[in-house]
């Protein structure tokens, strides 16, 4: 079975005040974001413990968007961290679901949230994804478009979508859409061991497309400040075509070990980076 692993960042901004938030709402919020970069630098140990603190905050606050957000981002990570060799279907879905149905209580709360909108379709698309539902997918995917174009220039949203729709068949997803969103990412990078993670996954895109000319500029881009991104290029540079299972191991960084936008910098001691 392929691999659910899907990127999603959550910005937890806190405003003093703002929306009448008590400061406890906003401490669990804050640790929910700790845990969560915890959690995507590798240690899905928190996953557990983060979703059972939620779980008991909503019960006592149930009308905080905000908490219902960070309730579905972590259903989401628990649903990565269930991910093995041999999968438990009917657990995965309804992780999956409790995912949807937290950024749904969270939507109902607060409708303007396009984080929370994309988040929501990108939970959809998961969950119809497991259960082969084609009109569940394509209707998740609509959201998640809907929420870019009402915020075309939020980083996170476009995250969401592209980290989201990458995952689906070339001839299922919106090529257009997954270039669009990682070249927009890639342009806000930090550089270091992001944009080189970044440019191997455009230039697979590419790759899967026939527009090799298109993937060998990608991967000539790679600085070799991550050392991973700069093992898979070499592969890259002299292999026509790349290997499906190459292409998936990239991929599947950008759910936890997740040096994307974590972990900037270099973790190879041989780049000048």
């Amino acid at each position: 079975m392929h691999k659910f692993i899907l990127l999603f960042l959550t910005p937890c901004i806190f405003a003093a005040g703002a929306l009448a938030a008590s400061s406890q709402d906003n401490q669990i919020l804050a640790h929910a974001h700790s845990l969560q970069l915890e959690y995507r630098q590798g240690n899905p140990t928190v996953v557990k413990p983060l979703v059972k603190t939620l779980e008991a905050a909503v019960a006592q606050s149930p009308d905080n968007a905000e908490l219902w957000e960070a309730m579905g981002h972590a259903y989401m990570s628990l649903q990565g961290s269930m991910v093995t060799s041999t999968p438990d279907m009917p657990a995965l879905i309804a992780t999956g679901e409790n995912a949807r149905n937290a950024y749904a209580r969270s939507l109902a709360l607060k409708p303007d949230n396009v984080l929370a909108r994309a988040s929501h379709g990108m939970s959809s698309m998961v969950v119809s994804q497991l259960k082969g539902d084609g009109r569940g997918i394509m209707a998740g995917v609509d959201e998640m478009n809907a929420a870019v174009r009402l915020a075309p220039k939020s980083t996170l949203v476009r995250l969401t979508r592209g980290f989201t729709i990458i995952h689906l068949p070339p001839a299922m997803r919106d090529t257009d859409a997954v270039i669009d969103d990682l070249q927009f990412i890639l342009d806000a990078a930090p550089g270091g061991r992001p944009a080189d993670v970044l440019h191997v996954l455009l230039g697979d895109v590419y790759a899967e497309m026939g527009n090799r000319a298109a993937a060998r500029k990608e991967y000539e881009q790679v600085s070799g400040a991550s050392a991973f991104a700069a093992e898979h290029v070499k592969s890259r540079l002299t292999e026509a075509p790349i290997s499906p299972a190459s292409i998936g191991a990239v991929r599947r960084v950008t759910g936890t070990n997740c040096a994307m936008c974590h972990a900037p910098g270099t973790d190879n001691p041989e780049s000048s980076n």
